[in-house]
């Protein structure tokens, strides 16, 4: 029997420093309310320091003492793991099971010289079913040798290493990338934190004070909101640099290996048998220079963030279909020449949107009058702009569906990849003989097409 091994040493500094972080909270506020709750004086500084001395030493005896209780062994074929004190786990994973042994590293990990390791299998979720946070170089091999399908694997790298196929980001390509990422969505939580600020700090009696500084004009309406589009476009910006910062693809076999993170470094293992579509992202500061994002549905990867889904985080729409056909021709279609939905599809497009615009316009007259009028043709555009990037391809048992919410996206996959597929059709479209067409890859991924022609959609329905 194999003998059961520890982590390296410096798993007690990252199991405490994940102890410290995961109660950063609690013990931030108990610091703050011994310096908050009188005088700032010696004596308040003095608990503040107990406090989080308390904090600091819990953290490492947690430490320790999951460093002391976690080993792992390397058995003829298994992974055996065990972790826990008072309450243990133990967990096996057959070798010949295991899909993907994913490698990460941190600020610690990198000081450290180590590798944080997750051991994925087909029934992964978020991570995988066992994690080691402290791994050397060496021992990270071993534990990659011992997969029966590793000597195969080495022996077609050795004899392929020259045309592995590799695609590497470069500055100019990063750079393009982070500023075109747009994610706005790290406004929600910054205005949720200013919202909660706003309600902390100012009570009944300074609430009239408060209402002073808000912005009574439109132009200091505008100022403001521009001010915070620019905020969130620099934050997505430096988000985008950290997280795609080395950001490296290699086909190496039945597998691709994607190295990305400037900060935290991971290098995840995607077996290509996994791979269920390719989606091609064109995100609303993209589609007007012909650039996109390649992001993939793969089984067990729905519950990890969006960066560990990306293929590539920037190309030109016309070299997609190149693209794949180098590193996933399984999957690899030209997103170009799809079929429209019908003309008469139109109006269907517009009636949502200009519903939303003429509330808008009603609520937004008593605060800028006539301004507000500016959101139907705005509506009456998106609708319109909808109708004519919603497309479709059925052919050769492969599917294309293009469509637009606020970034067009494009799926492209095999039909015999769907794990359902749905016609539907609602009063409206039966006078109009429209339907809906919606195809599912997984979790994540969901090609629907809306407003086809009906004999189209029965057609589609069929040939699926």
């Amino acid at each position: 029997m194999a003998e059961a091994r520890r982590l390296h040493p410096s798993a007690v500094v990252i199991y405490s420093a994940a102890a410290l972080r995961n109660a950063a909270f609690p013990l931030i506020a108990i610091v703050g309310f011994s310096l908050l709750g009188g005088a700032t004086d010696s004596r308040g500084l003095m608990r503040a320091l107990i406090y989080g001395g308390i904090g600091v030493t819990i953290s490492v005896i947690s430490g320790a003492m999951r460093y002391q209780s976690t080993t792992y062994r390397i058995g003829a074929e298994a992974i055996h793991h065990h972790t826990g004190i008072l309450s243990t786990k133990d967990t096996d994973i057959r070798l010949d099971r295991i899909e993907a042994i994913d490698i990460h590293q941190g600020p610690l990990q990198r000081a450290f010289g180590v590798f944080a390791v997750d051991v994925q299998t087909g029934a992964a979720g978020k991570g995988g079913e066992i994690s080691l946070p402290a791994l050397t170089p060496d021992a990270v091999a071993e534990l990659r040798a011992a997969r029966p399908q590793a000597a195969a694997a080495a022996a077609a790298a050795a004899e392929d290493e020259k045309v592995r196929p590799t695609r590497a980001i470069g500055g100019r390509e990063l750079a393009v990338a982070a500023l075109t990422a747009g994610q706005l969505g790290i406004l929600l939580p910054v205005l949720a934190f200013g919202g909660q600020v706003i309600q902390e700090l100012f009570d009944e009696q300074q609430g009239e004070e408060a209402i002073r500084w808000l912005p009574h004009s439109v132009t200091a309406i505008v100022v403001g909101a521009v001010a915070l589009l620019v905020v969130a476009w620099l934050l997505s910006t430096v988000g985008a640099i950290v997280t795609f910062g080395g950001f490296a693809v290699t086909r190496d076999g039945d597998r691709l290996r994607i190295r990305r993170g400037l900060v935290h470094r991971s290098e995840a293992t995607v077996p290509v048998s996994r791979v269920r579509a390719v989606r091609v992202v064109e995100g609303i500061f993209r589609r007007p220079f012909g650039l996109a994002a390649l992001t993939v549905e793969v089984t067990g990867y729905a519950e990890e963030a969006s960066a560990a889904r990306t293929l590539y985080p920037l190309l030109r729409l016309k070299d997609v279909e190149a693209f794949l056909e180098e590193f996933l021709p399984e999957l690899a279609d030209d997103p170009h020449g799809l079929a429209r939905t019908p003309q008469r599809a139109v109006r269907r497009y517009l009636t949502v949107p200009l519903a939303v615009g003429a509330v808008v316009t009603v609520a937004a007259w008593f605060a800028v009058g006539p301004f507000a009028l500016v959101a139907l043709p705005v509506a009456a555009l998106y609708g319109r702009e909808r109708w004519r990037a919603a497309a479709w391809r059925l052919q050769d048992g492969r599917l294309a569906v293009r469509s637009m919410l606020l970034a067009q996206t494009t799926v492209l996959a095999p039909a015999h990849f769907r794990e359902s597929h749905t016609v539907a059709q609602n009063v409206l479209q039966r006078r109009a003989s429209l339907a809906d067409l919606e195809v599912t890859f997984g979790k994540e991924t969901t090609a629907r097409i809306c407003h086809l022609d009906l004999s189209d959609a029965r057609s589609a329905w069929s040939a699926l």
